[in-house]
């Protein structure tokens, strides 16, 4: 008999969570699920099938953190970091590595949504409402974003919709199934999610101790995502624009953060009196990975983080001083106060926990120091700013970079788009385009992503501007460049970054765009680095 791959008799053998409310508690169950022995046809087993799913999804939060920004030119490694952190930040990895030798974990997520959506009765009614359907697009938007981080971090994906629930289908799957780049896998995911991009999240309510209401993955976010990958740019901004449309998600002053100017000047008070952008209960966040204490499931992020294993960079701290407050033509001083929400030294929570290294405050914000087992712990995928920015790459590439600079700089209302010394006629053309639509009451007091910290930057015509010198293409490179420096403010140590650079790098054909960028953080073996990142086949993982 053929070798079966040690990945697939893993699936075998603790691909499937629990068949019942007990079991479901027991996070650990390496039982077998068939589809004889369990039909996903009540209402209540929404809640059981998608707490399966989301149990295996949390096993890969630490390593899409990790892979993440460690490959990027934001975090960094210390003198206490472990061989393994050190291994991801030099791109020399062991077949011990705990966050890079793990491909299992992420078919075990693939091979939990293929049982879901290949068993779920999506005829169910409840409440006159079709609840399982819920859950089948559901697990649909979660397997496509898992084989995305296959994809990007491995550079092909073994491509397989139908649950492995024996030997016989692992000898199938590995015999048979395509192994796809991310180039051929995007319009596969993309046919397979667009017809449910209208099905709204399941209501599964609180699992215990934390509210499932933010743990799913929208379909259009993702959809949006691989548009973007695949140069799909209109496809794109009107997936994320429709995002925004229908849930409303408006970029407001939660921050809050200003600086107190008397007699047009500074006066030296600042005012910070900013919404948590990252706890449990911030309105900013769209998707979270969420793990429970009280079942065992932690995140190693947290005592990483609190044992100084990793640290701010000095790219990423640079980039953050070197950025203008802007309050009028004269007034202005330099310093970004979103770095007070990514890393430092200082108490928090009401000095519940008070630190003593310049750590991740990120992180901290999101799982608090505490001694109640019950308590939750999350790490974000996707957030409002995030949302705007990749809209912003997305119109920008489609050739409206003073559109995609009003996301930066104005916010994105019917007055910016109303505004043709903010958006000329050219950017609009004969009609309204659906994803420039932004009529509707709730984008009224949308505000610019750098305008939650940096002041009153929309009225800014001298500094934070497209050169009036510069061709189209050379305004759509200038402005991308603004959108990725931005995207490094507002979302560093989220996870993003390598991905984000290599998308550039790939969408530009230059490899010295990711190599350069990277290797700016490394003191002694800079070139050794951006040699080594020269060369494409070093930025995926060995499988």
């Amino acid at each position: 008999m053929k070798h079966l791959s040690k990945i697939m008799i893993f699936l075998i053998l603790s691909s499937f969570t629990l068949v019942s409310c007990n079991d479901l508690l027991d996070v650990n169950s390496d039982r077998i699920v068939t589809p004889d022995e369990y039909q996903l046809n009540a209402a209540n087993d929404s809640l059981y099938s998608m707490f399966g799913i989301f149990t295996k999804l949390e096993k890969l939060a630490d390593s899409y953190v990790l892979l993440g920004e460690l490959r990027g030119e934001l975090l960094d490694v210390t003198d206490k970091s472990d061989v393994y952190l050190k291994e991801i930040n030099n791109f020399d990895l062991s077949s011990g590595n705990p966050y890079t030798n793990n491909i299992k974990d992420y078919y075990a997520v693939v091979n939990n949504c293929n049982y879901v959506i290949k068993t779920v009765d999506t005829t169910k009614v409840k409440g006159g409402q079709l609840v399982l359907k819920r859950v089948y697009a559901a697990a649909k938007a979660i397997r496509a974003w898992t084989y995305m981080q296959i994809a990007l971090n491995f550079k092909t994906a073994t491509y397989y919709d139908q649950p492995i629930l024996s030997l016989s289908d692992a000898e199938n799957v590995e015999r048979n199934a395509p192994k796809l780049t991310m180039e051929a896998l995007a319009p596969v995911l993309i046919d397979d999610l667009k017809l449910y991009k209208d099905v709204v999240n399941p209501d599964l309510g609180s699992i215990y101790s934390y509210d499932t209401a933010d743990s799913f993955f929208p379909i259009r976010f993702v959809l949006g995502d691989l548009y973007l990958w695949s140069g799909q740019y209109e496809n794109a901004a009107n997936e994320y624009h429709d995002l925004m449309y229908k849930n409303a998600y408006y970029l407001g002053s939660g921050y809050q953060i200003r600086r107190e100017v008397v007699n047009n000047a500074f006066s030296g008070i600042i005012y910070t009196s900013w919404e948590n952008q990252f706890d449990m209960n911030s309105s900013e966040a769209i998707t979270d990975i969420v793990a429970s204490n009280q079942y065992g499931q932690v995140f190693h992020l947290d005592s990483l983080n609190r044992n100084f294993m990793f640290t701010a960079s000095d790219v990423a701290k640079d980039n953050w001083k070197s950025q203008m407050y802007f309050y009028n033509d004269t007034v202005y001083k330099m310093g970004d106060f979103r770095k007070n929400l990514s890393y430092g030294s200082q108490a928090v929570s009401s000095n519940i926990e008070v630190l003593k290294d310049s750590l991740i405050l990120k992180y901290i914000y999101s799982n608090p120091k505490t001694t109640d087992v019950k308590t939750s712990r999350q790490v974000t995928i996707y957030r409002k700013a995030l949302l705007y920015l990749r809209y912003a790459e997305a119109v920008n590439r489609l050739g409206k970079p003073n559109l995609a600079m009003a996301v930066l700089k104005n916010g994105l209302s019917k007055t910016t788009i109303n505004n043709r010394k903010l958006i000329p006629a050219g950017e609009i053309g004969a009609a309204l385009p659906n994803y420039m639509d932004f009529s509707d009451v709730h984008f009224d007091n949308n505000i610019g992503v750098r305008a939650r910290v940096l002041g009153n930057v929309g009225n800014d015509t001298l500094y934070y501007k497209i050169p009036k010198n510069l061709t189209k293409a050379d305004s759509i490179e200038f402005v991308e460049d603004k959108i990725v420096n931005e995207l490094a403010l507002e979302t560093a140590f989220e996870g993003n970054r390598f991905h984000d650079l290599m998308r550039i790098a790939i969408r530009r054909d230059d490899n010295a765009y990711l190599a350069n960028k990277v290797a700016a953080k490394y003191k002694s073996n800079s070139e050794a680095i951006k040699t080594k990142l020269m060369d494409r086949s070093n930025w995926y993982l060995r499988k």
